[in-house]
């Protein structure tokens, strides 16, 4: 398109495409995640493997088409901008798949808990594998260090911590569905990997040449005299994570439309 102007009902009719095109694919979706969290729904652990590994999944997937040499030319040729195609993609991937896992969770806790507890009443088995279990809400409340009357409440900075890791995360598959052509979620998983473990190589080295004096438990020779305030490299840390998220953001829109060219 020769326009670059932000069009609100552009934006409206690729929502509508996309869900009309894969309305079938999410319902069956929906009913996935919502029989998984009703067997997992009481260990953190599964339930932050199953939203992260399945949103990340999902945020791969999510631009395959653009690779394909017929569906490729079809998504470039609808009359949108590649800024409104962008935000879609994000909407659809960050914020719409939260909120999907979100609602998944809910849904199953309450069905897996109803169906745990009904089961131990009808006492059908004679093996009875069915314990009673109240509701909870592990995932709003496990990370928690507060208590209500003795009652664990929900601890929202936890659950944005969630939300903003998603997003990382999200963000991250995001662009390496873009940029990888095959297996864009192991492709991005390694290259993320390889990253990582190129810069811890990188940080130990540095912090070894200009503060090595004395080892640490991690085997670093550091001195602590001599280090920041660890206080000010959590803050570091955490700007630098919210960088990233908008970062990835806009290489995808620079390698979308290197792709469309």
């Amino acid at each position: 398109m020769k326009t670059t102007q932000l069009d609100f009902n552009r934006l409206g009719l690729l929502f509508r495409r996309f869900f009309t095109e894969n309305s079938h694919k999410e319902l069956l979706q929906w009913i996935i995640m919502i029989i998984v969290f009703m067997f997992v729904r009481n260990i953190v652990f599964l339930v932050m493997a199953v939203i992260f590994v399945s949103g990340a999944i999902d945020a791969a997937r999510f631009s395959k088409e653009i690779h394909s040499r017929s569906n490729g030319a079809a998504f470039f040729m609808i009359p949108a901008t590649q800024l409104e195609k962008l935000i879609v993609g994000v909407v659809i991937t960050s914020f719409y798949c939260f909120a999907e896992m979100m609602i998944t969770y809910i849904i199953g806790n309450l069905l897996g808990t109803f169906m745990n507890n009904m089961l131990t009443s009808a006492n059908l088995f004679v093996f009875n594998i069915f314990h009673y279990s109240p509701l909870q809400w592990t995932l709003f409340t496990n990370t928690a260090t507060i208590w209500n009357n003795g009652q664990p409440a929900v601890y929202y900075y936890g659950l944005f911590q969630i939300f903003i890791a998603f997003l990382f995360s999200q963000s991250m598959f995001f662009l390496g569905g873009i940029y990888f052509k095959r297996n864009q979620f192991f492709a991005t998983f390694l290259t993320f990997i390889v990253i990582v473990l190129l810069l811890s190589i990188l940080l130990a080295t540095e912090t070894r040449l200009i503060f090595g004096t004395i080892t640490d438990e991690y085997g670093i020779k550091v001195n602590v005299n001599v280090l920041p305030n660890p206080t000010w490299w959590i803050y570091i840390k955490q700007i630098f994570g919210y960088l990233l998220i908008p970062f990835f953001w806009v290489v995808s829109y620079f390698r979308l439309t290197e792709k469309q060219v």
